[in-house]
């Protein structure tokens, strides 16, 4: 293995919160590729607002990537760190101020993005975002075939809709039921694209009837629900002072009458559920063949869910967790 795609492993005794079966790594170069990153965001011009450039530091979005791809080589690495940075302003744009209200607005706006990065239209590149975005694009379509950035572009297009989504509920002052925003976390987490990253770690891409087996689709379900709801559950302080509703423990707060305390309860339960389905769905998929590939794939997956909590628990952009006692009730 390349000196660049080592990693550095960290028992899962090391960590807290939530406990897998499996360890989290973290790629030994995060350092180079944020240095990287903050320089990419600045020569593109991406943000002009000094808050929102301090909090891609704060969050130190390489270390997310690293976290997330340890294995990842240099190129994928820093492909991931700059996606994330982008996807980070991206948020911040759809989830606060008067667009997180406006579904009008977020249409409109989805229709502009989606259109630039499926070529449809022609890009704005006066907006910065839109540079952003097609840069990662670019390079995709560059360093990678067509069929994987197809695929890539369909998970992000998801990421897009539920936004329009959550608008319609923050406009409505609606709490989701708790199937449907199960359903619906999965894309607005923009997690698939994330899982789609994780096939570039092997040395040659799956066979499709591997890639699309409904198995290996449950993993990465699994994977995207465990990431998405550790997040909602190291992100629950910041929402609560918000008054975001696009929660799983504020969705089952309110779904069953519950207490937070028994809502955060509730949402380990089902966590800890999901990670005993998850280490039975990955023995048959390794019962499919595919031989070592596979089972890089699957370690990576490890890798990705574990290292996910890791970042977490140390990102200032979850801080606020420690107020779960105050609201509790």
């Amino acid at each position: 293995m390349a000196t660049d795609r080592v990693s550095i492993v960290v028992s899962k005794d090391e960590s807290d919160g939530f406990h897998y079966p499996f360890s989290a790594s973290c790629h030994p170069k995060a350092d180079v590729v944020q240095r990287r990153t903050l320089h990419w965001v600045r020569r593109l011009r991406l943000t002009s607002d000094s808050r929102a450039l301090s909090r891609i530091k704060a969050a130190n979005v390489a270390q997310l990537a690293a976290w997330l791809l340890p294995s990842a080589s240099m190129q994928t690495l820093q492909l991931a760190s700059d996606f994330t940075a982008a996807l980070f302003l991206l948020d911040d744009a759809y989830d606060e101020g008067q667009l997180s209200l406006d579904p009008e607005a977020v249409a409109k706006l989805n229709e502009k993005y989606l259109g630039e990065l499926f070529g449809y239209v022609e890009a704005d590149l006066g907006d910065p975002l839109t540079r952003g975005l097609l840069d990662v694009r670019d390079r995709i379509k560059g360093d990678h075939p067509n069929f994987f950035l197809n695929r890539w572009l369909s998970h992000f297009q998801y990421y897009y809709e539920a936004n329009l989504w959550e608008a319609n509920n923050r406009m409505r002052q609606r709490v989701p039921a708790v199937d449907e925003y199960l359903m619906m976390r999965r894309f607005s987490g923009a997690v698939y694209t994330y899982c789609d990253f994780l096939e570039l770690l092997l040395d040659k891409p799956l066979p499709l009837e591997i890639v699309q087996h409904p198995l290996l689709q449950t993993v990465r379900d699994i994977c995207n629900d465990i990431l998405c709801w550790t997040n909602d559950y190291f992100s629950l302080g910041k929402e609560l002072r918000s008054g975001e509703v696009h929660n799983l423990i504020v969705v089952l707060r309110e779904s069953d009458r519950l207490t937070l305390e028994e809502a955060v309860a509730r949402l380990r339960r089902m966590h800890d559920d999901r990670i005993e389905e998850y280490q039975d769905v990955k023995e048959k998929v390794l019962a499919l063949g595919a031989g070592e590939e596979i089972c890089r794939y699957l370690d990576a997956a490890d890798a990705m869910i574990a290292g996910n909590q890791r970042w977490a628990l140390a990102a200032s952009r979850y801080s606020g967790l420690e107020s779960l006692a105050a609201h509790a009730g």
